[in-house]
């Protein structure tokens, strides 16, 4: 800011009301200049719009150019605007001030600037043509630009050029697995938002259990309802080797790098009893049979049941006879089975049955089913 020496009159100077009319003598220092004169004007702005020294609102007026004249003499010190060329980002303006220091220029055309910017200033006659000396101020603004970093988000200003610059500035590190967004050597533009990304890697080990399995076995001499665990489970051991990766603090992806099996699971094994109450005499036949040709003893006991009720010499309406209730056919496949041609012998019809269902898939000759 200009430094300037005031002499002050020692008659007293108000900011109080007046009424017109009341004359003031004036000692007015106009850019080493000097004015005595006098006025009726009620303010020094008024006054010195009617003097050779003139005013503008761009001038440096001491005292102010609103203070208050009743009549005592007034020395007035003013520094008049010279012209100024603002080239703010390019755009070119043109005004006038009395300050010399650009950041008083800029302070007083209430031209904000940020700590990030650039600004420069020169003395340049060109651009004024026949107003005089003059001073050019050109700002570079730096571009507003969004950095994402170790869970801030934040809307920054830099004068650095690149990604990588605005890191540097910001003291933010980069680990070997970071990642950054743009890439490090990118030109800085307005609005760009860079976004670190904390990459880490590790190897981690972990004990898994491997459950063991129940399996069930059927006991054709355990009654049904009878049950026994004939081995008890046991659970196993994987040690497993993951490559853990985790971005800015969650995980991202898990690989499996090696298994080991440790120790292996025990089958639990629990026996089944599927032997029915009564009838045991038929229920051995129909275990040898079942075993023989690969039917299941249960179901040819329902289908029995159900055919004839489990007795032997049952004769139904259409020449059906015995346990499973054979028609003629039966003598064919009792010389397939290799038993006695007898409707009313339970080996036979077990085991014709028995043959019947092995060779043709299933029990479609009966209605009724397991």
């Amino acid at each position: 800011m200009p430094l300037f020496a005031v002499a002050f009159s020692t008659n007293s100077v108000t900011t109080g009301s007046v009424q017109n009319g009341i004359e003031t003598p004036l000692h007015i220092i106009c850019d080493g200049n000097i004015y005595d004169t006098k006025t009726k004007e009620n303010v020094v702005s008024d006054a010195l719009k009617n003097t050779q020294c003139g005013f503008n609102d761009n001038d440096i007026v001491q005292p102010g150019p609103d203070t208050k004249l009743d009549g005592g003499l007034v020395n007035v010190n003013v520094i008049k605007a010279t012209p100024v060329t603002i080239v703010d980002n390019g755009k070119t303006t043109y005004t006038k001030s009395a300050y010399k220091d650009a950041g008083d220029i800029l302070k007083q055309l209430k031209i904000k600037v940020y700590p990030e910017d650039v600004v420069t200033s020169e003395l340049v006659i060109s651009d004024f043509q026949d107003n005089g000396l003059g001073q050019k101020i050109t700002i570079k603004r730096s571009p507003d630009i969004i950095l994402e970093a170790d869970g801030n988000i934040a809307q920054i200003r830099t004068n650095q050029s690149t990604v990588s610059g605005v890191l540097a500035e910001k003291d933010i590190t980069l680990g070997s697995k970071d990642e950054v967004s743009p890439e490090p050597s990118a030109v800085i533009t307005r609005g760009m938002k860079i976004t670190v990304t904390r990459v880490t890697e590790s190897d981690v080990q972990e004990d898994e259990v491997i459950p063991f399995e129940t399996v069930n076995k059927n006991d054709y001499n355990l009654y049904s309802g009878q049950s026994r665990v004939e081995a008890e489970g046991l659970n196993g051991l994987r040690k497993r080797v993951s490559r853990v990766v985790n971005r800015n603090g969650t995980l991202a992806s898990k690989t499996t790098l090696s298994e080991t099996v440790v120790q292996a699971p025990q089958t639990k094994v629990i026996v089944t009893g599927v032997k029915p109450y009564g009838r045991e005499d038929l229920w051995v036949l129909m275990v040898e049979a079942g075993q023989k040709y690969g039917v299941d003893p249960v179901g040819m006991m329902r289908v029995m049941y159900c055919e004839s009720g489990g007795r032997v010499n049952a004769v139904n309406g259409g020449g059906y006879k015995g346990l499973f209730q054979w028609d003629g056919s039966f003598h064919k496949w009792t010389a397939i089975a290799g038993v006695p041609d007898d409707y009313f012998n339970p080996r036979s019809q077990i085991f014709a049955t028995a043959a019947r269902v092995h060779a043709t898939g299933g029990w479609k000759a009966w209605s009724c089913k397991p």
